[in-house]
């Protein structure tokens, strides 16, 4: 009777608590999206698609920057069809840049607001990205066409609707049904 009622509250709790995986293409020598609104644990791919080299560079924080933040990440030197994925799993607002040549200077610039976005964000909104899981064949996931608004937010399709907040909730609620099931 234990395991039944654990795995009922799990059937139900660990759809909500499903991580994400986002895409951000290069479009026209930008990011497509170039704002990301996302929850802890979730991952963003970034996919080379153009013909040029890209490099995904943290930059410092604030507002956005061509400065790079030491120790920050940096994905290298990324040819075409090449992909970097990185999973935050902090609560942060992460800046980062087009690392190569003059490309940040150009508008190669995006933010991700993981977790909740701090008072005085900016609000934009914008088209939803096709968010998909990790390829099963090893492949970057795919995108739909690019988005035309300067900053938009995106959201994966088929993401719950549950807040960052909500989801801690819920996991401690099944936490907690599960203990005493024990």
């Amino acid at each position: 009777m234990k395991i039944s009622s654990i795995a009922i509250i799990a059937a139900f709790v660990a759809p909500a608590l499903a991580v994400k995986t986002w895409d951000v293409n290069f479009v026209n020598g930008t990011f497509s999206p170039q704002v990301l609104d996302i929850a802890p644990g979730d991952t963003v791919s970034w996919t080379n698609n153009e013909g040029g080299d890209h490099a995904i560079v943290q930059t410092i924080e604030g507002a956005r920057s061509c400065d790079s933040l030491a120790g920050g990440f940096n994905s290298g030197r990324k040819t075409k069809g090449q992909a970097y994925q990185r999973t935050f799993y902090r609560i942060a607002t992460v800046n980062y840049k087009d690392g190569f040549g003059s490309n940040c200077k150009k508008g190669a610039q995006g933010t991700i607001y993981v977790g909740p976005r701090p008072s005085g964000s900016p609000s934009m909104t914008g088209s939803p990205s096709k968010a998909i899981g990790p390829s099963k064949t090893g492949g970057p996931s795919k995108t739909g066409g690019p988005t035309r608004t300067a900053a938009p937010i995106t959201k994966p399709n088929g993401a719950s609707s549950f807040s960052s907040a909500e989801k801690s909730v819920l996991l401690g609620v099944a936490c907690f049904i599960g203990a005493l099931a024990l």
